[in-house]
Parts: structure tokens; sequence; C-alpha cells
């Protein structure tokens, strides 16, 4: 009875070190087999809230960048829509230049410009995802009229009779303090010189009437330097857009490091501890069998 409560103090913390280590030990693994510090929030002690701050941010992070990604897509077909609408232009310069010099017969000259106008209306009512580009607000209804050839209220005078559009724009939030109006409508003055021009050419064709194939190609010259100043109006946006997704892309990266840095495990320092628990727990065992095997009387000795 002597022996056993001689060592019964040394048996006793042997075994509460042993249990300390196995659990350390134990969580250890957990740690490495997941990659995480823990399964819940409690092991995160007074870091729980900087993390769900930080989740929380990410999400938000992550919604700007998909939304900027959708935007940037639109500006492209947008930016595409008003070259080819520039190549179209420059055909119908070049056919009323013709006209006026004779080249072009009227009957070829008309049906010329008929297909010039089916161009126009099928770049204007381009759409991304069935969402119309040019239509403003409206973006469930084609842009422009495709049923009835130009014409205008008052000689000479362009209008936007031919759009189906609303008379708002689109703006949009990129991140917390950027809003962006990026969209670009078909009843912009410049596409209203070229519809007008249509028209006018029609008419001097009709009449015979150099004063009015005059006026067609003076707007239809207007109009392509106004479609040239929206193109560049777009492709700046464009770049706005690409500058703002890129800082939010390394904003995301930084939140994600200090993000890991809180819940991910330290795969060295665990890998260490655990080595250096698992040494612990070797030599609690061998103090153990020792102790365990001890008489009194190696205590009188």
């Amino acid at each position: 009875m002597v022996g056993v409560v001689s060592t019964y103090s040394i048996i006793q913390r042997t075994i509460n070190d042993v249990n300390k280590a196995q659990n350390e030990l134990f969580n250890q693994q957990i740690q490495l087999s997941s990659g995480r510090k823990s399964q819940d929030f409690t092991g995160m002690a007074n870091q729980t809230q900087e993390y769900l701050a930080l989740d929380a941010s990410l999400r938000k992070n992550d919604q700007y960048l998909n939304d900027n990604q959708i935007i940037e897509t639109r500006i492209n077909s947008t930016a595409n829509a008003l070259t080819n609408v520039i190549s179209i232009a420059n055909n119908l310069q070049s056919l009323i230049s013709q006209r006026r010099s004779g080249v072009s017969s009227t009957g070829a000259f008309q049906n010329q410009l008929d297909g010039l106008w089916k161009q126009f209306t099928t770049e204007l009512n381009t759409s991304v995802n069935n969402q119309y580009l040019f239509s403003g607000t409206k973006i469930n209804a084609p842009a422009v009229n495709t049923t009835n050839y130009p014409t205008l209220i008052s000689d000479d005078v362009p209008d936007a009779g031919y759009y189906q559009g609303s008379a708002q724009n689109i703006t949009a939030l990129l991140k917390d303090d950027t809003t962006i109006q990026y969209n670009v409508r078909a009843d912009e003055p410049a596409f209203q010189n070229l519809f007008a021009a249509l028209a006018i050419a029609t008419r001097g064709d009709r009449n015979s009437s150099d004063s009015n194939l005059k006026t067609a190609l003076d707007l239809v010259q207007k109009g392509i330097q106004g479609v040239i100043s929206l193109q560049a109006v777009v492709n700046s946006n464009k770049v706005q857009v690409s500058t703002v997704s890129t800082s939010l892309s390394n904003l995301r990266l930084y939140m994600q490091g200090v993000q890991e840095s809180i819940g991910n495990t330290d795969i060295i320092g665990v890998s260490t501890q655990v080595s250096i628990n698992q040494g612990i727990l070797q030599a609690a065992f061998q103090a153990f069998a020792k102790i365990s095997s001890l008489k009194l009387s190696d205590f009188l000795r």
C-alpha cells in the first residue's frame, strides 16, 4: 500500500501529460488533414468577427467582379456594333457620292439604300443574352423599327422617329464608390443624322435633286464623326471597367490571404508541434512504464 501511495502523484501527472498531448495531437492531425485551424468558430477566438467580416467583403467583391464581367461583355459588343455602323456609313457615303456623279442608276440606288438601312438596324438591334444594347433601359425591346423605312417629320431635320427604346440610360455600380453610365442609345444625334441621310437620299433620288443628295451626304459625314465620338466614350468606359475589375481582383487576393491566415492551418508550424507532441507521448509512455515498475525499496535506497 505504501508503494502505491508513493508513486500515485507521479503517475497522475504523467497521465495528465499524456492526455493533454493526445488531445493536442488529435486536434493538430485534424488541422493537417482538413487544412483548417478549427472546424468551427470556437478555434478562432477573438478573430471570429474579423473572419466573418472578410467573408462578407469577399462575397460582395465577387458580386462586383461578376457584374463587371457582364458589363464588359456588353461594352465590347457595343464597340463592335459601332465599328460596323461606321463601316456601313462609309458605304452609304460612297453610294450617295456615286449617285451625285451619275454612276449609280435610280433603281439600283434605292435598292442599295434599303440594304444599308437593314444593315444599320441589324447593328443597332444587337442584343446580348436577349437584352438589347441600344434601347436604353428598355432592354427587352429592339432599339430600331425594322418595318418602316426612315422618314422625317420635317424635311431635312433629323429626328428619332425610328427609335423604339427608352429615353433613360443604364447606370451601374462598379464598386462601392464608382458608378458608370456605359450604354449607347440608338436615338443619339449621330444615328439620327444617318437615318435622316437615308430618308433625304431617297427623296433626292426620287426627285433627281442634287441639293437633297448633298444634304444627305453632309448628314452622313456628321453621323460618322458622331459615331466615332461615341466609340471613343465606349472605349474609355471599357478601360474604366477593366481598371476597376483589376483593382477588385487584387483586393480579393489580399482579403483571401488575410482570411486564410486566420482560418487555415500553418502546415509547417503544426507539423512541428505534431512531432513535439509525438515525442512527449513517447517519453511519457516510457516514464509511465518505468514508474509502474518501481517498488518502495527503490525509493528507500
